[in-house]
């Protein structure tokens, strides 16, 4: 079982991009988590308005939607919002998506 957390992103204030990853890991390491993508993105079909993507890995969907929601990562978004704009999202790992989809977790 697994959850991720995917943020897809453009920077907005490079000066302060560096920042945001030092603040993010203490509340990952929290939620045992693991971070297991940082990298620009490439389309290599169809297009995407953002160049970023950071993924974590978590023990379960629950557990990710929980990191997500935390009030830590809450008080994180009033920083991360300043320095980059996009989206995000708390998906379930392939063994847990029909429990997700069945509950209505999509609709």
């Amino acid at each position: 079982m697994s959850g991720y957390v995917l943020f897809h992103y453009n920077i907005i204030d490079r000066s302060r991009i560096d920042e945001l990853g030092p603040m993010s890991a203490p509340i990952v390491e929290k939620y045992q988590g693991e971070l297991i993508v940082a990298s620009p993105v490439k389309p290599v079909k169809g297009s995407t308005p953002y160049a970023g993507m950071v993924m974590y890995k978590f023990s379960s969907f629950e557990t990710a939607l929980e990191f997500y929601h935390s009030p830590e990562m809450t008080e994180l978004a009033k920083f991360r919002n300043q320095v980059i704009e996009g989206f995000a999202t708390v998906i379930p790992g392939h063994s847990e998506t029909a429990t997700v989809v069945d509950s209505g977790y999509f609709e």
